[in-house]
C-alpha cells in the first residue's frame, strides 16, 4: 500500500511543554543552537521560494518516500514559524511525530509543495524503484528524499543511485558525493555534514589552521564532514572502531565532531581546553523507571567545563541540518532553472545572497570565480608589477626575486620579458611556470573564493586613488581588427608578431593572472563609483602594500545579487546604442563599444587566440577559456590620467621636414597648414603640433584636420616620411627635457604632443578605429597593474597517481636575455 499526503501550508499550533532548555549553568561552554540558525536559514529559503515563484512561475517541490512508519520526530527539536517569524516554542505543537511528516509540513512552511508518499514494510523493490521513476519524470518536484533505515529485503544502494543527482535532497547520490570527494562542487551536499559546517561557520569558529577530530566514518555524517572540514583547510583525522587509544586523539582536537551513535561516549576529561565540540550523535536512553530521553555521544555536562562553545542534544545539528535539506531543494529547483545556487558556493557557506545568474551575453560579462592566496601568506612578496615592464632593467627583477626568495608568488606564475631568450630556455621556463601554477592549486596556496567582482583602490606614486572593478569578459566578442565593430575593441593596433610568445604561455597553463586594463566610457560614473561609495559594507579580500614603493592595494568582494544587478545595469545602458551614439557623437551604423582595451592589449588577444584554437579542438562554449580576466576602469576616474608620449625623428633635416609635413596636409585635404616660430594654442578645430629643431620651438597648425587627435595626424605623416626616406628612425620617449636636449644638435626634430582628453578617446576609437601606437601611457611602470588575482582557464582536473610527484618547480634559469 502507498498513502501520498499532501500538506497545506499553514500548521496547527496548541501549547506544547518548553523542550529549548539546555543546562548551560554546568559549565562556561557556550551553546551552539541549532534552532535560531535553522530558522534564519529556513528564512532565506522562504525568501528564495517566493521569488521563484514571482520571478519564474516555479514552486519548489518536494517529495519523501518512507517505507513503514518512522517515528522520530520526537528527537527534532521543532523550529519557529518562519512565514510569520519566530515564535516561542512553546506555542507550537505539530500533531504528529513522524520524522516524513515533519520535513514535509517544513517544506511547506518554507513555500514549497510537498508530499509524502508511504509504503508498508512489504513493499517490493520494483515498486519503490518505479515509483522514484516517476517523481524523477515529474517536472514539478525537484527535490526526492528515501527515508532511511530500509527493510533488510531493500537494496538501498540500488534505489538511491535511481534519484539522479538533479533530484538528490540528501545529497548521496554516488555523483554528488564523488564530486565532494574530489572537491569538486556537486548538486547538493549532505544535508547533516554540511548542517555542521553551517553550525561552524554561523557561530564564527576559526577553521583555518585548526586540528579536527571526527569520531565515526559512517556514509551518511562522519566520512563528509571530514571532507568538508578538510575544505576549509582543517586538519583531519577520522576515528573509528580500530583506532588505537582515542582519548590521546581526541585532547589534540580544536574542533570534535561526535557521531558513533553511542550515548556519553565522549567524556570531558578527554576534551582540550577550550575546544568546540559538536555533537551529531542522537541516542535514546532509559534506565527503565523514569521516560526515555534523548542524549548525544558527548557527556554534555562534563564537556560543558571545558569546552569553550559546544552543540546541545537535541537542539543542536538536526535542526540546521533539517534546514540545510530544505535548502537542498530549493537549489535544485534552482539549478533546474539554470540559476545559481543560493547559501553555498566553491569556498562553502555563504551569507551573502548571490546573482541568479553569473553570465550576461548581451554585454559580454561574467562574474568570475576568483582564486586569491591562502591566508597567512605575505601578500607584498605575493603581488608584482606587470611582466611587460622595466624591460631594460633585469636589476630591477632580480631584486624582485630577492626579495621574493622561496615564498608563495606572482612572479613564479608570469613570464617577466626581460628573460626572453633562446627558445629553449623560453620553452624550460614556460614549463616550470606551468608546474608551480600545478603546485599552487593543487597544495590550496591558490583559494577559490565565492563568485563576485574585485573592487579595486589602488593607490601609486603619483595618485591617492585609482578605482577598479575585476570581472570576466566574453572573447567571443573580442575582435582587434583595425575596423572593429565588436563590443570589445582594441584602443592601439596589435601587433601580430608579439602574439606567439605570449601564446606558448598561456596555452596549456591551468591559471591566468591579469594585468590587463579595460577602459569604460561612462561620465556619470555609474559603474564602479557607486560600489566604491558603499565599500565600508563590502567584505575585504586582501589590504597590503605594493613592494618597490609603488603603492598601496586593496580588494572587496562585490558578490551580492544587488551589487552585481547594479553593475550589468549600469552596463547595459553604457552599452544601449542610442544613448552610446549620443554620448560619442558616432553614425547611426556604428556600434557600440563598450569596453575598450587600455593596458595589456596583447594579453588579451593572446587570450583571443587561444580560445579560437581550442574551438576548432572542440571546446564547448562553456569552456572557461572562452572569457579573460580583466580588471575595468573608468576613463573619467581621478586617479586614471594619459600621458603624452613624445616623438624624436632621428637622421633627417628638421627644418626641410617640417616644410614636407606642411605640404603633406595640404595633399591630404586637411590645409591650410603653416608654420609659426613661436608656441601657438589650438583654437576651434585646429590641430597645433609643438616641435623642436636645432633648439628652436615653432608650431605647425592644422587648420581643417580630417583625424580627431593631432598624434594620429602627426603619425600619418611620419609613417608616410619615414617610408619615403631612407634611414629616418623614430623614438618615443616620456618628458619634455629629453626631446630639448636630443634637437639641440642637428639632425634631430622632435614634437611635444598635447596630453589626450579624456573623452577623446572613445570618440577617436569609434570614428578612425585603433588609435596609432605610443599615443597616450597609462601612467609610468610603477603606476601599472600588480598581479594579484588568478582564475581557472581549464576544466576542473582530474589528478592521477603520477601528478603527486610532480615537484612544481621553475626548471628553466630566469636570467636577462642578452640585449
Amino acid at each position: 500500500q502507498v498513502e501520498r499526503t499532501h500538506h497545506p501550508t499553514t500548521p496547527h499550533r496548541s501549547a506544547m511543554p518548553d523542550r529549548s532548555r539546555s543546562p548551560r549553568g554546568h559549565g562556561d561552554a557556550e551553546l551552539i543552537l541549532g534552532g535560531p540558525i535553522a530558522t534564519e536559514l529556513c528564512a532565506q529559503v522562504l525568501q528564495g521560494s517566493r521569488e521563484l515563484q514571482d520571478r519564474h512561475n516555479v514552486i519548489p517541490g518536494f517529495a519523501v518516500i518512507e517505507v513503514g512508519d518512522h517515528q522520530y520526530g520526537a528527537l527534532l527539536e521543532p523550529m519557529s514559524d518562519v512565514a510569520t517569524g519566530p515564535v516561542p516554542l512553546g506555542q507550537i505543537n505539530l500533531p504528529h511525530q513522524n520524522y516524513a511528516e515533519l520535513k514535509a509540513r517544513m517544506a511547506e512552511r518554507c513555500g514549497m509543495r510537498s508530499q509524502v508518499l508511504r509504503f508498508s514494510q512489504n513493499v517490493s523493490q520494483e515498486q519503490l524503484m518505479q515509483t522514484i521513476s516517476q517523481l524523477v519524470k515529474d517536472p514539478s518536484v525537484h527535490g526526492i528524499l528515501l527515508e532511511m533505515p530500509l527493510p533488510p529485503h531493500l537494496d538501498e544502494r540500488h534505489l538511491l543511485a535511481s534519484i539522479p543527482p538533479w533530484k538528490d535532497a540528501e545529497g548521496f547520490n554516488a555523483h554528488n558525493l564523488g564530486l565532494l570527494h574530489c572537491r569538486w562542487e556537486p548538486k547538493t551536499r549532505p544535508a547533516v555534514a554540511a548542517g555542521i559546517l553551517e553550525l561552524l561557520f554561523r557561530s564564527n569558529v576559526p577553521m583555518v589552521g585548526k586540528h579536527a577530530v571526527v569520531l565515526g566514518r559512517s556514509r551518511t555524517v562522519g566520512w563528509h564532514i571530514a571532507a568538508l572540514l578538510m575544505d576549509q583547510d582543517c586538519t583531519v583525522t577520522v576515528c573509528h572502531s580500530q583506532t588505537p587509544d582515542i582519548p590521546e586523539v581526541v585532547k589534540r582536537a580544536d574542533i570534535l565532531v561526535a557521531c558513533v551513535g553511542r550515548p556519553g561516549f565522549v567524556r570531558g576529561s578527554w576534551l582540550k581546553p577550550g575546544c568546540v565540540v559538536v555533537d551529531a550523535g542522537m541516542n535514546v536512553v532509559s534506565d527503565g523507571k523514569s521516560a526515555a530521553s534523548v542524549v548525544g555521544d558527548v557527556c554534555f555536562e562534563e564537556a560543558c567545563k571545558v569546552a569553550s562553545k559546544i552543540t546541545p542534544v537535541p537542539g543542536g545539528v538536526g535542526n540546521s541540518s533539517f534546514a540545510i535539506l530544505l535548502r537542498n531543494v530549493l537549489n535544485l529547483a534552482r539549478q533546474s532553472l539554470r540559476l545559481t545556487k543560493i547559501g553555498v558556493g566553491p569556498a562553502g557557506p555563504e551569507r551573502f545572497r548571490c546573482a541568479d545568474t553569473f553570465s550576461f551575453p548581451d554585454i559580454a560579462l561574467q562574474v568570475p570565480t576568483v582564486m586569491l592566496p591562502r591566508k597567512g601568506a605575505d601578500l607584498t612578496k605575493w603581488s608584482v608589477v606587470a611582466c611587460d615592464q622595466y624591460t631594460s632593467q633585469p636589476e630591477y627583477w632580480k631584486s624582485v626575486q630577492d626579495k621574493v626568495g622561496t615564498s608563495p608568488s606572482t612572479l613564479n606564475l608570469i613570464f617577466p620579458e626581460v628573460y626572453l631568450s633562446d627558445d629553449k630556455t623560453n620553452r624550460q621556463i614556460i614549463q616550470g611556470i606551468r608546474d608551480r601554477m600545478y603546485e599552487y592549486d593543487r597544495d590550496g596556496i591558490l583559494q577559490a573564493q565565492a563568485p563576485g567582482f574585485v573592487l579595486i583602490d589602488r593607490k601609486t606614486p603619483s595618485v591617492e586613488s585609482r578605482k577598479g572593478l575585476v570581472v570576466a569578459i566574453d572573447l567571443e566578442q573580442y575582435d582587434f581588427s583595425r575596423d572593429s565593430q565588436s563590443l570589445i575593441r582594441p584602443t592601439e593596433k596589435t601587433i601580430e608578431d608579439r602574439l606567439p610568445p605570449r601564446m606558448a604561455i598561456r596555452e596549456k597553463s591551468s591559471l591566468e593572472l591579469p594585468h590587463i586594463l579595460m577602459l569604460i566610457d561612462d561620465p556619470d560614473r555609474t559603474v564602479i563609483e557607486p560600489l566604491f561609495a558603499m565599500r565600508d559594507t563590502l567584505e575585504v579580500l586582501y589590504d597590503c602594500e605594493l613592494m618597490k614603493d609603488s603603492g598601496h592595494l586593496k580588494g572587496y568582494h562585490v558578490g551580492s545579487r544587488d551589487a552585481v544587478e547594479g553593475v550589468v545595469a549600469a552596463l547595459r545602458k553604457l552599452a544601449d546604442p542610442a544613448r552610446f551614439r549620443e554620448r560619442t557623437g558616432a553614425k547611426s551604423s556604428a556600434q557600440p563599444i563598450l569596453y575598450a582595451a587600455g593596458d595589456g592589449n596583447h594579453s588579451l588577444a593572446t587570450a583571443k587566440r587561444c580560445w579560437e584554437a581550442l574551438k576548432r579542438a572542440g571546446a564547448h562554449h562553456t569552456h572557461p577559456a572562452r572569457h579573460a580576466l580583466v580588471e575595468l576602469v573608468n576613463v573619467y576616474d581621478e586617479g586614471m590620467n594619459f600621458e603624452p608620449i613624445h616623438r624624436l625623428v632621428f637622421n633627417v633635416d628638421g627644418e626641410a621636414a617640417i616644410q614636407d609635413f606642411v605640404g603633406f596636409c595640404g595633399e591630404q585635404g586637411w590645409g591650410p597648414a603653416r608654420v609659426e616660430w613661436s608656441k601657438v594654442e589650438a583654437t576651434g578645430r585646429q590641430h597645433v603640433l609643438h616641435f623642436c629643431v636645432k633648439g628652436k620651438q615653432g608650431t605647425v597648425v592644422v587648420e581643417n584636420p580630417g583625424l580627431v587627435l593631432p598624434v594620429a595626424t602627426l603619425t600619418t605623416w611620419l609613417d608616410a616620411y619615414g617610408a619615403g626616406h631612407k634611414g629616418v628612425v623614430v623614438d618615443y620617449v616620456h618628458g619634455d627635457e629629453v626631446v630639448h636636449e636630443k634637437t639641440a644638435g642637428p639632425d634631430c626634430l622632435g614634437f611635444l604632443l598635447p596630453g589626450m582628453e579624456k573623452g577623446d578617446l572613445i570618440r577617436t576609437v569609434v570614428k578612425e578605429g585603433v588609435l596609432p601606437k605610443k599615443t597616450f601611457s597609462m601612467g609610468t611602470s610603477d603606476e601599472k597593474r600588480f598581479y594579484f588575482e588568478a582564475r581557472r582557464i581549464v576544466n576542473e582536473p582530474a589528478f592521477f597517481k603520477a601528478d603527486f610527484f610532480r615537484r612544481g618547480q621553475v626548471s628553466g634559469p630566469l636570467r636577462p636575455a642578452s640585449k
